[in-house]
């Protein structure tokens, strides 16, 4: 009878006492890694490791920014959530040199790369708020992108998600809530239900 794969938790903590586990779920992440279960299931124990012991993954900053650039949305959908993860953790602010690789992703080839880079950088704000004006203004930018309106307006909407982490905390407010107004009138059903929700949250009065 084959040994009983390890749950999740138990895989994250095996990766923290063996570098060579650590190894093998960061290599299946790797674009040639063609196996969406293999890819997940490292991925998911990578969020655990990133939770209980980040610094173990800021050593490996570099392979996930790469990441970034390299591959499809499979590749880089893991890459997105993982360097959010690690964000709170960056002492050394290694995301100053991956802003612009890791904002870049707002205007990917794929809608759901956008999308997911939108929402996390809601958890990225927050942990660095000297770039929270940096990071709003790449957010408020969405209507520069290539996407159609009702794709672009679904990223949007991932975006005012992102917003509601840290509006109270923002000097813009006004061009946040400027910018779900635009999207009452968006051809996706979720923007609008999205914009409408978070006006309902913010307005004043």
């Amino acid at each position: 009878m084959p040994a009983a794969r390890p749950s999740l938790p138990a895989l994250a903590r095996k990766a923290a006492e063996d570098p060579f586990v650590l190894e093998e779920l960061l290599q299946a992440l790797r674009p040639e890694n063609k196996k969406l279960a293999v890819r997940e299931r490292a991925f998911k124990a990578l969020m655990a490791l990133a939770q209980i012991r980040p610094e173990l993954l800021l050593r490996h900053w570099n392979g996930l920014k790469n990441l970034l650039v390299q591959g499809g949305a499979f590749s880089k959908y893991p890459a997105i959530h993982l360097i959010a993860a690690l964000v709170p953790a960056d002492r050394q602010r290694r995301f100053d040199r991956s802003f612009a690789a890791f904002f870049n992703l707002l205007d990917d080839d794929a809608v759901s790369v956008a999308a997911h880079t939108a929402r996390q950088a809601g958890t990225i704000a927050v942990a660095r708020p000297d770039l929270e004006p940096r990071i709003t203004r790449r957010l408020l930018g969405l209507d520069r992108t290539h996407f159609d309106p009702e794709r672009r307006d679904l990223v949007k909407s991932y975006a005012l998600e992102a917003f509601d982490a840290y509006f109270e905390t923002s000097g813009s407010q006004a061009a946040m809530l400027a910018f779900a107004d635009g999207m009452l009138r968006s051809p996706s059903p979720r923007a609008v239900k999205s914009a409408k929700a978070f006006l309902r949250r913010h307005q004043r009065g």
